[in-house]
């Protein structure tokens, strides 16, 4: 899910304010997103495009409401998106979800990912040094990873194992 702040008028729909967020974004393929808040219990409603966006059952708990542009709609394969900036919020919410641990991965397969994050942010490999200060900034290692293993310096290590295999590709690629 991506933060962005708007204020708007009461009269707004929600299929408008997805509109304006969609047009931020410069997204064509806005089918696959929604606009969403969560509720007391931390779960995700999502605002029906119909409806004006101040009358949903927003939590009365503050008076400042946070709203989530998130993908709401997965597909089988990337490969049927059509547009690059499609794709790049695909990444961005995938990324944002193992990080936050909202879905489940297997560890050596986060080490993987998390080789895919820096070739993304970073480019290629330089050094040992680099990746673990890079490591340290990026959101690629979630918690859970971690706690299964040994010490951060094995999860590193693991981590520039993969990223090293990947010299050569271009961001694209590395989102992809």
């Amino acid at each position: 899910c991506f933060f962005v702040f708007f204020l708007f008028q009461p009269k707004l729909l929600s299929k408008e304010l997805l509109d304006l967020v969609a047009s931020h974004f410069n997204l064509k393929e806005k089918e696959y997103f929604g606009i969403a808040f969560t509720d007391e219990t931390g779960h995700l409603n999502w605002l029906q495009l119909d409806r004006r966006v101040l009358e949903h059952d927003f939590p009365k708990k503050s008076g400042l409401v946070v709203l989530y542009f998130c993908v709401r709609f997965y597909i089988e394969s990337i490969s049927y998106l059509k547009d690059n900036a499609t794709i790049e919020l695909f990444f961005l919410n995938a990324k944002s979800c193992i990080y936050k641990e909202l879905i489940e991965v297997d560890s050596e397969v986060v080490f993987e990912l998390a080789a895919y994050i820096l070739q993304e942010a970073k480019g290629d490999f330089s050094s040992n040094e680099t990746v673990r200060t890079d490591l340290k900034k990026l959101p690629a290692l979630p918690t859970q990873a971690l706690k299964e293993h040994p010490s951060l310096a094995y999860c590193e290590d693991r981590v520039i194992e993969h990223y090293k295999k990947l010299n050569g590709q271009t961001r694209g690629q590395a989102i992809v």
